[in-house]
């Protein structure tokens, strides 16, 4: 159907709707054959199909308008079906709907018989299962399109093999791989499209590296470059990086300003991962203005347009935004509840991490794999070439062959030791803390129930010990995460030294520790406990803070008092701690059952709940 024609039906249909039932039948049945014997041609088609391509993320209305139109078209060529279907993917996609659009594309890939269009059909589904926290998936694909990439020769198809490849090199931290990648996008761009993209990457790994200038060349050249073909989509991811930027400098007027100028065109845009992302930092910018009630909305609103059952960055910000909120405003039962999905937002989130960096280890333990073992079947077949090409010479075969033989039985031996090597070093990895060293938080979980079980079992008492470090967060705000790091290595490699084989350790918040005691009464404990307090105290910890030392509060507490339940055990040693903490820190406290009744502790539901400073 031409656009010409196109209003004239739509005219046509609403007379329809507004006369009587009878009147409206034989109208819309006019319409129908009016609009059958208007059916696009196939050259309207390919344009139709061509533009909704270009623009899908530029305009977005008018993309979906015209996918309605082609949706209604009559049966298309197969081309055009798989064209169709790849765009009705990515509107999924677009929309948040990644359980739906990552089967579509994977039906494209399947059914398609271009090859061009399997490929970005390919990309776009790395994208898709990225956002999903498809990790391990999206990472084998890309090392697909990667490998297939000197065998396309269309430019779009590149650029986007190109971008996926930047976007997820940037969310491992492999920065200088994706600033690569961006510019051979920038390069490859066929229309503009590729340049926007690449420079809001590279906005987004300096930023990530700490390298960014809001006000810089690399914003400037990023947003100029959306602006020429209308790309609001990366335009504003490349823009609220830079009002980021401005909130980490406390220039919160100038990252209001920058994002209120463009709040309502990220709106129109539909796009739930950028708008949620936008609310969060004008929620900040108006927190750090001391606007309470623009904080407020614009925070329930990033919650609410939230990627459903995902804890992004931007909903972990939300809910500790209304804790900090709720808790000023004096709203205790507020504050809590919404504490408590702070915690559980920033656990999902914090394992989310983990699992992406490990998945991105395993696909290039995968990738290495595959090599030695793409190399071990060359070489047997070069042994094979040369039994056919040396028969005259038994003799000489022979002793090549076993020799070659035993050279490929070792390289499989070095391959499978290797193997296990990594293995062995990728569980350690999973178990250890990656800035202390001592267990983190799943595995100490892991060693107090078996150890608490075994307790139990042999009517053995054990003790718990939890302590956080005082005023950690001004540590980090006056003197830099650096500083912040090497205080918490610090202290984690001083409690050591003072532990035994059966004193369990680990880092189970961002500076929060725990220590379970085999075999231990609460007296010893509370003994240990001091120890390790004046330990802190007197060591090397503070020499990033002008000598100013380093303290922690302790909460102690026994299975005598509190049984042998894990999360019950550490959430009366968080009361303890609490009680340490609202004392006047730096000491040791022991619980008792009055702290229960007066604050309910977050281990009662979730065990090692971050505590803030």
């Amino acid at each position: 159907m031409s656009p010409d024609t196109t209003p004239l039906l739509c005219v046509i249909q609403a007379v329809g709707r507004r006369l009587q039932p009878a009147g409206r039948l034989i109208v819309l049945a006019l319409a129908a054959l009016f609009g059958s014997a208007l059916a696009l041609q196939p050259d309207e088609v390919d344009r139709l199909l061509a533009q909704a391509d270009t623009i899908k993320s530029s305009d977005y209305r008018e993309f979906g308008r015209i996918l309605d139109q082609l949706e209604e078209a009559a049966p298309l060529a197969r081309t055009q079906s798989s064209h169709l279907a790849y765009l009705q993917a990515w509107r999924r996609g677009y929309a948040g709907e990644y359980d739906v659009a990552i089967p579509m594309y994977q039906e494209v890939i399947k059914n398609s018989g271009d090859a061009t269009l399997q490929f970005r059909a390919t990309a776009s589904m790395v994208n898709a299962l990225v956002i999903a926290r498809r990790y391990h998936e999206a990472f084998t694909y890309l090392d697909l399109l990667v490998e297939r990439l000197p065998t396309i020769e269309d430019r779009i198809a590149r650029s986007q093999a190109y971008h996926m490849a930047a976007y997820l090199n940037n969310q491992v931290g492999q920065y200088e791989l994706a600033e690569d990648f961006s510019e051979k996008l920038i390069a490859e761009s066929p229309d503009g499209r590729g340049e926007c993209m690449g420079r809001q990457l590279q906005v987004e790994s300096l930023y990530k590296q700490k390298r960014l200038n809001p006000n810089g060349e690399e914003v400037r050249r990023a947003l100029q470059a959306c602006a020429r073909i209308n790309e609001v989509v990366f335009g504003n991811f490349a823009r609220q990086f830079a009002a980021r930027e401005l909130l980490d400098r406390q220039q919160f007027r100038e990252a209001a300003d920058m994002i209120s100028a463009v709040y309502d065109e990220v709106q129109n845009t539909r796009y739930p991962h950028l708008i949620s992302q936008v609310d969060v930092v004008m929620a900040q910018a108006y927190w750090g203005l001391r606007d309470l009630a623009q904080a407020r909305m614009y925070a329930l609103r990033a919650v609410e347009r939230r990627v459903p059952s995902q804890a992004t960055e931007p909903t972990v910000a939300a809910y500790f935004l209304l804790y900090k909120i709720a808790q000023e405003q004096g709203d205790a039962r507020a504050a809590l509840s919404y504490h408590e999905k702070y915690a559980e937002a920033d656990r999902r989130n914090f394992d989310d991490v983990s699992a992406r960096s490990l998945a991105y280890q395993m696909a290039r333990h995968q990738s290495i794999a595959n090599k030695l073992q793409i190399d071990a079947l060359n070489k047997q077949n070069q042994v094979l070439q040369l039994q056919q090409d040396l028969g005259a010479k038994a003799a000489e075969t022979s002793r090549l062959y076993i020799g070659m033989l035993v050279a490929g039985l070792l390289l499989v031996f070095l391959w499978a030791f290797y193997t296990k090597r990594r293995q062995l070093h990728f569980r350690t990895l999973s178990q250890r803390d990656g800035l202390t060293q001592i267990a983190n938080r799943p595995y100490f979980l892991e060693l107090a129930q078996h150890a608490l079980d075994e307790c139990r079992r042999t009517r053995q008492e054990a003790a718990a010990i939890l302590f956080d470090l005082d005023h950690f967060k001004i540590i980090n705000d006056r003197c830099g995460h650096a500083a912040g790091d090497h205080v918490l290595r610090k202290v984690a490699a001083v409690c050591s030294t003072y532990l035994q084989a059966n004193q369990y350790f680990g880092r189970i918040g961002g500076e929060e520790f725990a220590i379970l005691l085999v075999g231990c009464d609460e007296d010893r404990a509370v003994g240990l406990a001091e120890m390790l307090r004046n330990a802190v105290r007197a060591s090397e910890a503070g020499d990033v803070l002008d000598d100013r030392p380093v303290t922690a509060s302790f909460g102690v507490t026994s299975t005598t008092k509190a049984g042998y339940e894990l999360h019950h055990l550490l959430a009366c040693a968080d009361a303890a701690l609490y009680k340490a903490k609202r004392e006047g820190r730096d000491r040791v406290a022991r619980y008792d059952a009055t702290l229960m009744t007066a604050r309910r502790s977050p281990y009662d539901i979730t065990p090692g709940t971050a505590r803030g400073t």
